[in-house]
């Protein structure tokens, strides 16, 4: 791939997240100022997205396009379908919590959430699927965190810091690599306040291959969840979750 090749496809990508990010609907103004773009570039990549199905016009600007759509339905199909082995034990978590219950991932210095379940009673989080957390200040992103190679921490530490949600959110780095360590050590991560305030979540990993590949979460109210009573249930689910992708792949590429 030449320089050129490099640069355009940086700019593609940086176009379908800005409008990832954006919601349903981000005009093309929008689309130049957050790329920084030239508006006349900008609007040159829109059209040719637009073309390939990658982008739809809306009233107001553009969206995602059914494009997109399609091709992750067909990686979920190709790969070991993650969600697809986690979603009946995420449902029974929920319905003996009615809490809310999600899966995420790692994706560089990021939490994504991959699968989400809640109902009315659940405490409403403004997290949605295929969204993303700082890793520092979530329960599933301090999991992953902390089971993955030292110096991730490192990388967040300089590429971002840690992030400050509310004032019981780890910022020090030695506390950090403490809580990481107990992470470690008892299984499971508690997210107590971290992210927003009133709210607790406690994740627990899910292992493939002997590697963790996921996090498994309970989130709710900090005053009805506790750290006792809710552990347990998550490990349990998270540990099922892992003997159903090792039944369905006992060998082969770690599941996405």
């Amino acid at each position: 791939m030449s320089r050129s090749d490099g640069s355009m496809l940086s700019r593609i990508v940086t176009i379908l997240d800005v409008v990832a990010a954006g919601g349903p609907v981000v005009s093309r103004t929008e689309i130049a100022d957050r790329t920084g773009l030239p508006k006349a570039t900008a609007n040159r990549i829109v059209a040719d997205l637009v073309g390939a199905r990658l982008l739809q016009p809306v009233e107001g600007g553009v969206g995602l396009g059914i494009r997109l759509f399609e091709l992750g339905v067909r990686a979920e199909q190709r790969g070991l379908g993650l969600r697809d082995a986690a979603l009946p034990f995420m449902e029974d978590l929920y319905e003996i919590t009615h809490e809310t219950v999600q899966l995420a991932v790692l994706d560089g210095i990021d939490v994504v959430y991959l699968q989400k379940i809640s109902g009315r009673r659940s405490l409403r989080l403004d997290t949605r699927v295929g969204g993303r957390r700082p890793l520092t200040c979530t329960g599933s992103g301090k999991l992953l965190l902390a089971s993955a190679p030292p110096d991730l921490l490192d990388r967040v530490r300089a590429e971002r810091g840690f992030v400050r949600r509310t004032p019981h959110s780890i910022t020090d780095p030695a506390a950090m690599r403490r809580a990481l360590a107990t992470i470690r050590e008892q299984r499971y991560a508690v997210d107590d306040e971290e992210f927003a305030l009133g709210t607790r979540s406690i994740a627990a990993p899910v292992v493939h291959g002997g590697e963790v590949v996921a996090a498994l979460s309970l989130s709710g109210r900090a005053d009805r969840i506790t750290v006792p009573a809710a552990a347990p249930a998550v490990r349990a689910a998270a540990a099922a979750i892992s003997r159903e992708l090792t039944r369905l792949r006992p060998t082969g590429a770690r599941p996405r």
